[in-house]
């Protein structure tokens, strides 16, 4: 596959698509907005984009930036109002880290309990299936 600038691609979507190049130039900037809105948002533990893959946060990363935020809101608590802005701030990025990192536990969890089951699931198809070999079989033949 050869991949291609937005430059070569935008004009050739538009020529296909009978839409001017301006309106095409519009959609993809506004996809990638919305990309990037998704990454740095901290919504979503996760975010597809198609064709090239997912974008998965790290808990390791995560664990370190909620530390720090904490370090950082606990040695500003007893600062004077000039910092109230900066404190809002680093509380709701706190806020929306310990969100995802819920998220990413709770994904954890579930996977956890995926796993769990596929392994009694699968360890019961054994023991039938034990049982069944155990089993003559039957000839069907009529000596």
């Amino acid at each position: 596959m050869h991949p291609k600038k937005a430059k070569e691609l935008i004009p050739e979507v538009a020529e296909k698509t009978n839409l001017p190049e301006e309106i095409v130039k519009q959609i993809v900037s506004y996809y990638w907005q919305e990309v990037r809105q998704a990454l740095s948002s901290l919504q979503h533990s996760r975010v597809h984009v198609t064709n090239l893959g997912d974008f998965v946060i790290k808990h390791w990363k995560l664990e370190e930036k909620v530390k720090v935020f904490e370090q950082f809101e606990e040695k500003n608590k007893q600062k004077g109002l000039q910092q109230i802005t900066a404190r809002f701030r680093t509380a709701e990025k706190l806020f929306d880290l310990k969100n995802l990192q819920s998220i990413i536990d709770t994904e954890k969890q579930r996977a956890d309990f995926v796993k769990i089951y596929k392994t009694t699931r699968d360890e019961s198809k054994t023991k039938y299936n034990k049982g069944l070999e155990k089993q003559k079989p039957n000839s069907g033949g009529g000596d």
